[in-house]
């Protein structure tokens, strides 16, 4: 009886297919392999970060960064890269020590001139405590902002070989999976999403994408963030590629910058958009100079401004040397830093190795030192209008 039951509720039609639709070809479809097993046991998510305890970005699921131009997205992320190769930024938290405790974080830069990005990069490496002149096995940093379009060869309607000419936003995608492929990383930033895809209010192409990332998340077993703009003067995601990115994401962060007029300070706010898990707090930022390229500092959580207490502390040493725009040699700096007080060869050693991390000073190819300080040098960073060298425009520095 049961089987005749079955038989009834779910017909097999060996050599017939039903007129139901037919045209959108579903009945030879096999569905076999997307059935759930319901044997398979739960797993929680693995949250890669978290926020004063809040966790977020889930391994295998995509998030998204968004704001106005200038207002903070790059300085945004750049504190999650620093909590996630560090342990901890502030307030921020790498959450899967215990199971991957070496994460790997890829950096993918479709916008921005080479110069801002090392800027990015040195910014991040600041934040983590680490040497910027150095090559890392779990950091790593591609460029595709200058990605030209491609040649592929494909058949004409003759059956001739020729070269199709592939856009370069497919390109940069391509270069994208490569990167992902090759380096495995626990969690990718691309930096921006709209420069992968070549029109981004075409419907097909938006959805193809957003579902790509996705198969790229869970196939990689990776968090994967989307940064993309809002439309000028709004707060909505810019165009279809926006509105499928709402939809799809686990968490959206929203950031924006805030002037007072009275006192000219700046601070860059953090707000979640979307959450799929808890719900986390709004925290809000300043930058320092440091560096040259500018650190976020957390309010609020003052741990975070001990990187620039302690480039201050190196700066105030090696600001009072009278530099010329020929360079110094490490001996006449030596001869300076011993006059200052500084007696202890192991102490001079660490100066000139802390100064030259946090690139406070920096070597020519004919070994002579050079002065930037953290606060001489006017930041060059097009991702961000920041508050210590940007007029309230968008225009370019002059060089």
């Amino acid at each position: 009886m049961a089987e005749e039951s079955q038989e009834k509720q779910y017909p097999q039609l060996p050599g017939q297919i039903p007129d139901f639709l037919r045209n959108d070809l579903w009945y030879e479809t096999d569905i076999s392999g997307f059935l759930l097993d319901f044997t398979e046991q739960y797993k929680p998510p693995r949250y890669t970060l978290s926020w004063n305890g809040v966790p977020f970005a889930p391994l295998g699921g995509i998030q998204n960064i968004t704001g106005q131009a200038g207002n903070g997205k790059t300085m945004t992320i750049a504190q999650f890269m620093a909590a996630i190769l560090k342990g901890e930024f502030g307030g921020l938290r790498y959450e899967l020590g215990e199971e991957i405790p070496h994460p790997r974080l890829l950096y993918i830069d479709t916008e921005m001139e080479k110069d801002n990005t090392i800027a990015v990069k040195n910014r991040v490496l600041s934040m983590a405590g680490r040497d910027i002149n150095k090559d890392y096995d779990d950091f790593h940093v591609m460029m595709l902002r200058e990605v030209p379009d491609g040649k592929q060869a494909a058949k004409d309607k003759n059956g001739n070989v020729v070269d199709r000419v592939v856009p370069a936003s497919v390109m940069r995608w391509r270069m994208t999976l490569k990167a992902i492929w090759q380096y495995r990383p626990t969690v990718c930033f691309i930096d921006g999403l709209l420069d992968v895809i070549a029109d981004f209010n075409d419907n097909v192409m938006c959805q193809e994408l957003i579902y790509k990332c996705m198969q790229v998340a869970s196939n990689y077993d990776m968090s994967l963030w989307c940064i993309l703009h809002q439309n000028p003067g709004g707060e909505k995601l810019v165009g279809h590629l926006g509105s499928f990115v709402e939809r799809k994401v686990t968490d959206i962060f929203q950031t924006k910058k805030i002037k007072d007029d009275a006192t000219g300070d700046v601070k860059f706010e953090v707000k979640q958009k979307k959450a799929r898990g808890q719900d986390i707090a709004d925290w809000s930022f300043r930058v320092n100079p440091v560096g040259s390229w500018g650190m976020p500092e957390q309010i609020g959580h003052e741990d975070n401004s001990s990187t620039y207490r302690e480039m201050q502390d190196i700066d105030a040493y090696f600001k009072t040397y009278n530099w010329t725009s020929s360079g110094t040699t490490y001996t006449e700096l030596e001869r300076h830093l011993r006059s200052k007080g500084v007696t202890s060869g192991r102490k001079i050693s660490d100066l000139f190795n802390r100064g030259m991390e946090l690139g406070i000073i920096y070597k020519n190819d004919k070994k002579k030192y050079h002065y930037n300080g953290i606060s001489k040098d006017i930041p060059n960073d097009a991702s961000e209008q920041l508050p210590f060298s940007r007029q309230d425009d968008d225009e370019p520095l002059p060089y």
